[in-house]
């Protein structure tokens, strides 16, 4: 069994740095990750059993707290990510604009940092990219750790106004595939 999950570990140590473009987790330079790498992996929704979103609270940049389990009549699109890594900075426009269109009709963006420098580095990248969704510092693994396994960055994480987890996406969110299936549970759920 343990080599097993020695063998799976190394795997998903391997995707993480071919999707992330190389493991260089200080750079903030965008261009010289972004060109090393053949271009980042396309996300592929994947159906998961439903299950509860995690009971916790996280803390965002600006101060505020963010309740997961009391979210209810809201669709939650929980982005994991780290400002080293090239496809997380490519979707950000992305859920930019997901954040901006859907957020009246009831969609909640939450970006949750896995940079273990913290607010040290996500705090300029966040200014810098001029990110509209509330962003978690995640350096201790604490919100990854209640969500895992994440194999990868990105990885988005979908949960229904019901408060269920039923799609995961390793790699960069497809939201124009996405885009209408968020739609529907917005319109399902009624007014936010």
């Amino acid at each position: 069994m343990r080599p097993l999950l020695t063998a799976l570990s190394a795997l998903g140590l391997v995707f993480l740095l071919v999707a992330c473009g190389g493991d260089d987790q200080s750079s903030s330079d965008t261009s010289s990750a972004s060109s090393a790498s053949s271009g980042p992996l396309p996300g592929k929704v994947r159906d998961v059993e439903p299950e509860p979103v995690p009971d916790l609270t996280l803390e965002t940049l600006d101060g505020a707290s963010i309740d997961l389990a009391k979210q209810d009549g809201r669709v939650l699109l929980v982005n994991f990510w780290a400002t080293w890594c090239a496809p997380c900075r490519e979707e950000i426009p992305d859920l930019k604009a997901l954040h901006s269109d859907l957020k009246e009709d009831g969609l909640t963006v939450i970006g949750v940092a896995l940079d273990r420098k913290g607010r040290e580095v996500v705090d300029p990248f966040v200014d810098q990219h001029e990110i509209n969704y509330p962003i978690v510092v995640d350096a201790e693994g604490t919100a990854e750790a209640e969500f895992g396994p994440i194999p990868g960055l990105p990885t988005t994480i979908l949960v229904t106004p019901d408060g269920q987890i039923t799609k995961r996406v390793v790699g960069i969110f497809p939201t124009d595939e996405m885009r209408p299936t968020l739609q529907d549970m917005l319109d399902a759920s009624g007014p936010a």
